[in-house]
């Protein structure tokens, strides 16, 4: 899975991985190591070594500007990557996983994977997951709509009625720009 069109950086992954044998092996730590491990990572498009090792570097210098930065663009990368995937992607939940990781769910995402669940047959997980993003962003039309659309093909009509009704009126209050263009 690729996060990025960036070439590949082979000869720095394996000092830096050396170098994290040595520190294990010395019952050592670091911040440093882990944010380049996450750095070089994310240059070779290796998305799931770029999330273990900036929480990890993040676990160890929370405060750290040029780990909080590169959580922040491993984040954006990771969040693109998933927002174009189609919801029968089997990379769905593999992304969904590494987004939970990094903390950065929010009801945009929360939103799709239900749908990918969903398509693969499990409506009562998809239904948790979409009553996950409503609690999450509550205001969101969009998450109440499709939590409603669970909820009638779950054949709880009135509930659904009610999502729908809700999401009718956030959506007169919070009008979306995007939507009127």
């Amino acid at each position: 899975m690729t996060l990025s069109g960036r070439g590949l950086h082979d000869a720095a992954w394996e000092r830096l991985k050396q170098a994290e044998r040595l520190a294990e092996r010395a019952g050592l730590s670091s911040a440093t190591l882990a944010w380049g491990l996450a750095a070089t990572a994310d240059q070779r498009d290796y998305a799931e070594a770029a999330v273990q090792y900036i929480v990890k570097a993040l676990e160890l210098d929370p405060a750290a500007p040029a780990i909080r930065d590169s959580h922040r663009i491993i984040c954006e990368r990771v969040l693109a990557t998933f927002k174009e995937l189609h919801i029968h992607d089997e990379a769905v939940p593999v992304l969904f996983r590494l987004i939970a990781r990094l903390d950065a769910v929010d009801a945009t995402v929360l939103v799709k994977q239900p749908r990918h669940v969903v398509a693969a047959g499990n409506l009562d997980a998809a239904l948790g997951l979409a009553q996950d993003a409503v609690d999450r962003e509550p205001r969101n039309a969009e998450a109440l709509r499709h939590l409603a659309s669970l909820l009638a093909r779950a054949g709880r009509h009135q509930e659904a009625r009610d999502r729908r009704i809700e999401a009718d009126a956030i959506a007169q209050i919070f009008p979306c720009p995007e939507a009127r263009a």
